[in-house]
């Protein structure tokens, strides 16, 4: 199966009751908060360690059978900033998209910790805003980039 790599457009706001375990290789996590300070407006969107998706997307995914993820709620508020910040007039509603470590799924998040979807996925994907979202084809140069900047972000922390 051939997988794409992705970066979805970053938003920031981990919020301050989030309650997540960054001790093993992947961040387990027990609570989730996110207090949105800006968004471009696409349907996928990431927060590290968390990947969120538009109701529109949630709705369409659910009408398919991919595997490697489960859709859930979160607690999800508005920064005081945000309205000044943010390019877009409405106020999203996400899901947060808990993706799977396991390779053989329609997405899964590798040893990098890069988001890995398979071709069918990304197509289907391609029928939702993803205009801030980067696209890298799965070969060695680009994963041992993702292992290197992992690597340098582990030393820091």
């Amino acid at each position: 199966m051939k997988y794409i790599k992705i970066e979805p457009e970053v938003i920031v706001g981990l919020g301050d009751s989030s309650y997540i375990d960054f001790s093993s290789k992947f961040a387990k996590i027990n609570h989730l908060h996110i207090s949105l300070e800006d968004w471009l407006g696409d349907d996928l969107v990431e927060c590290y360690p968390a990947f969120f998706v538009t109701n529109d997307l949630k709705i369409g995914l659910e009408n398919e059978r991919f595997t490697g993820f489960k859709i859930k709620s979160f607690e999800l508020t508005f920064d005081e900033g945000y309205e000044d910040n943010s390019t877009i007039d409405i106020k999203p509603n996400f899901w947060w998209l808990e993706v799977t470590y396991q390779k053989g799924d329609d997405i899964y998040i590798d040893e990098n910790k890069v988001l890995n979807v398979t071709e069918t996925l990304y197509q289907f994907l391609q029928k939702y805003n993803l205009k801030q979202c980067t696209k890298f084809e799965d070969n060695l140069e680009i994963d041992a980039i993702f292992a290197a900047f992992e690597k340098k972000r582990m030393s820091r922390d």
